[in-house]
């Protein structure tokens, strides 16, 4: 009997520490193109980074190339659903709701055709698309373009 409980405590330890370590394991993009600036290019669309964890896009509108930012940055908390080569998707907290309960929202990210080549045509940056939907994958409420430079 005292062999049995011993052998189920051991279990218990050992599936409770290795459900820790997975819990607390950073997650990381397949694709560390998703990590760089996303540059807008719709009316509306804010200069964006992006990170298995959280979103922050700058407050201003209006992306000039020097930028200083000086109307700052929002951060929103998100959790990464799809993590793959060309796409990611990000379910990200909704921090504007204010009715009851939680809110969230899913977004998308998918890496399209070259945007800009250099001289020799190499693509030296790519077109990315922006989905946004309430549940995904259902039917797409709006849709943003960004670009993201290439090394």
């Amino acid at each position: 009997m005292r062999k049995v409980v011993l052998i189920c405590g051991l279990i218990a330890l050992i599936i409770g520490c290795l459900s820790w370590f997975y819990q607390n394991k950073e997650e990381k993009f397949v694709n560390p193109l998703f990590y760089k600036q996303l540059a807008p290019f719709a009316v509306g669309s804010r200069e964006t980074y992006l990170t298995p964890t959280s979103m922050k896009y700058s407050n201003s509108i209006i992306h000039t190339e020097n930028d200083k930012h000086e109307a700052g940055w929002t951060v929103v908390p998100c959790e990464l659903l799809e993590n793959e080569e060309n796409y990611i998707v990000l379910k990200c907290e909704d921090i504007y709701w204010r009715g009851k309960g939680e809110r969230y929202d899913i977004y998308k990210y998918q890496l399209d055709r070259c945007f800009f080549t250099d001289k020799n045509g190499k693509c030296t940056s790519l077109y990315v698309k922006e989905y946004y939907y309430d549940k995904y994958p259902s039917a797409i409420c709006g849709q943003s373009t960004y670009a993201v430079e290439l090394d």
